[in-house]
């Protein structure tokens, strides 16, 4: 199925060509993530649930059969940015990194899949920079060399997705029509620009809202706002992509993370 994805989102055939003697290309799957789900799946008809911090906190612990560390906590404490952040588990992380964001979540699964291909097969950095160059999806992109933390041993990691609504008029002085071309998927790959964008609230309202896509519920966890008075939401993709005033613009995002 993913490789299907990945051919349904470029509209070619797949490629053969692979980079590395012993890193032939294989048939992926979506995620690699052994890890049981943190919650069962919404029931039909449900568009979310809330959680208390203390009871997601619990439910993440479960699953991770760990802990959470005070790092952890502060920064699940920030808000729907620290469901992803603690979710990423990776201790470069501050904010989500925007690099491989997308117009659609069915392009990110895609470049996903194939990302996860590749680190199956425990690249080096050096074999992976190769494989990505010579990948008929993932050749067409920026910054996915970049987006591999090299300090980490590939197996440890898995390709994850997130979701990220914002404003786009980032600086006053844009045009509306500048603030929509700046962030216009690229017409080819969906791939969407997000090196102008700052972290910029519409006047008035919520600067951004972070959904992390949970791969055992297929389900969006996201939160109302930071501590004090947090809530954590478990929602459908519909709930958590509601018509806001708040936003104009979202994109889904792949991202390396942690996998055990």
């Amino acid at each position: 199925m993913a490789r299907v994805l990945v051919a349904l989102f470029l509209g070619v055939g797949l490629s053969t060509v692979t980079a590395g003697q012993a890193l032939a290309a294989p048939t992926g799957v979506v995620s690699e993530a052994a890890r049981p789900p943190i919650a069962s799946p919404l029931p039909r008809g449900t568009s979310h649930r809330t959680w208390t911090v203390a009871d997601y906190v619990a439910a993440w612990e479960k699953q991770h059969g760990r802990p959470m560390t005070e790092e952890e906590h502060r920064n699940l404490a920030r808000g729907c940015i620290g469901v992803t952040v603690v979710n990423l588990e990776r201790d470069d992380v501050v904010n989500p990194p925007l690099g491989l964001s997308f117009g659609t979540f069915e392009q990110a699964r895609a470049v996903q899949a194939a990302l996860n291909e590749i680190i199956a097969q425990h690249p080096t950095p050096q074999q992976y920079a190769a494989l990505v160059r010579r990948h008929p999806l993932l050749g067409k992109l920026r910054g996915v060399t970049s987006a591999l933390p090299t300090w980490l041993d590939s197996g440890e990691l898995t390709a994850a997705v997130f979701s990220k609504r914002f404003w786009t008029k980032q600086d006053p002085a844009w045009t509306d029509a500048q603030a929509k071309e700046f962030f216009r998927p690229n017409a080819t790959t969906g791939q969407v620009d997000m090196s102008r964008y700052r972290y910029v609230a519409r006047p008035g309202y919520v600067n951004f809202d972070y959904g992390w896509y949970d791969e055992g519920t297929r389900n969006w966890w996201h939160a109302n706002h930071s501590e004090p008075d947090m809530e954590v939401y478990q929602s459908t993709v519909q709930y958590y992509s509601r018509p806001l005033l708040d936003f104009d613009a979202q994109v889904f995002t792949v991202a390396f993370a942690r996998a055990s």
